[in-house]
């Protein structure tokens, strides 16, 4: 598969986003630009090509750091958010003269925002929205045209000092839990502190209430999941279940941290609350050479992890079928790809 973007942004890219099915891919840049790519054959080749872009008097007034994909049953909707501090909805309009992207909503957020992510179907067409200054945001599209956006839930995430009071802490990483059985929302967060913590929503109709969900360690104790050395943590990504009885959560640290933790739900507490037992399945410091990870995903099925780093590489990570952690009495997972990247100069007049 190919795709080629040299001379297409002109500055720092910041993130790629692809739809849920993999057919799209939308590219955003310090240059403010946001490009959207269709997946096409060239030359009996699998080949992502530009197909349209998003400027003009409606963009962002500051580099776009962040994007995310409705899913398809609202049609072709994108979310992008920049250092602007505003998240953008765009929505795909076809005309005589071909396709165009219009701005639907235009919404400021204060604290500055560090993540966006579409929520899943079932849930409505809902965004949740993380910032700088320790709050997480829910707003939710309500009519038939999409035009009007409106907060719906809010939560904020502490740190507590040796013997002291909490504090709020910077959030820079959410996802929510894809699976489309899960009858209550739920979403996991990452921190400059280096912790990441879940989170559910308790609440129905137009005011939503979040409450954190307790992680309970080997020996009974509830802490957040913590990386080493207390590095921002600067990607978190929900597994599929496909069926499983457990959940997994990928997270990674600017220090170069990979987290995979399996969580097993706790059906006997107090008050019929929603706890987890924690595992640590793997923690690898210095996952790509002592580089920082900027991201992880999972694929559909939620059994192959990808991370990527400033090495350059993104390596993938996958579950032994033979080999068990003689401590924990989990499956140990290893890196079974690095996939490093062609040099543009080959690319060029290629077919790869």
């Amino acid at each position: 598969m190919d795709c080629q973007m040299q001379g297409e942004h002109t500055s720092f890219m910041h993130d790629i986003a692809l739809c849920s099915s993999g057919k799209r891919m939308a590219s955003c840049s310090t240059d403010r630009k946001i490009i959207i790519w269709d997946l096409g054959y060239s030359s009996g080749k699998q080949k992502y090509t530009r197909s349209g872009i998003i400027d003009g008097r409606s963009m962002h007034s500051a580099s776009v750091t962040n994007l995310s994909w409705a899913s398809s049953a609202y049609g072709s909707i994108l979310a992008s958010s920049g250092l602007d501090n505003r998240i953008k909805i765009w929505q795909e309009v076809n005309t005589k003269d071909g396709a165009t992207w219009d701005i639907l909503s235009d919404m400021p957020i204060t604290g500055g925002v560090t993540a966006i992510k579409f929520a899943p179907r079932q849930f409505g067409l809902k965004i949740g929205a993380s910032s700088g200054d320790g709050t997480v945001q829910t707003l939710v599209a309500s009519g038939t045209n999409f035009k009007d956006w409106s907060q719906v839930g809010i939560f904020e995430l502490t740190k507590k000092a040796d013997g002291g009071s909490g504090h709020k802490v910077g959030v820079t990483a959410l996802d929510w839990n894809p699976s489309n059985l899960e009858e209550k929302e739920m979403i996991v967060c990452g921190t400059e502190a280096g912790e990441v913590s879940v989170w559910i929503m308790d609440g129905s109709g137009m005011r939503e209430k979040w409450s954190q969900i307790p992680l309970r360690q080997g020996d009974g104790s509830i802490i957040p999941i913590i990386h080493s050395k207390g590095s921002a943590i600067t990607s978190v990504s929900w597994a599929p279940s496909i069926g499983r009885k457990y959940q997994l959560i990928a997270s990674c640290s600017k220090d170069g941290h990979l987290l995979i933790t399996k969580m097993y739900p706790i059906t006997e507490t107090a008050n019929s609350q929603v706890e987890f037992r924690v595992v640590t399945v793997l923690s690898l410091p210095g996952a790509h050479s002592r580089n920082s990870i900027w991201r992880v995903s999972w694929n559909l099925t939620g059994t192959t992890l990808a991370s990527s780093g400033d090495d350059g590489n993104v390596r993938l990570w996958k579950q032994s079928l033979c080999e068990v952690d003689p401590t924990t009495k989990e499956p140990i997972w290893k890196e079974v790809q690095c996939l490093q990247p062609q040099p543009v100069e080959e690319l060029v007049g290629s077919t790869y």
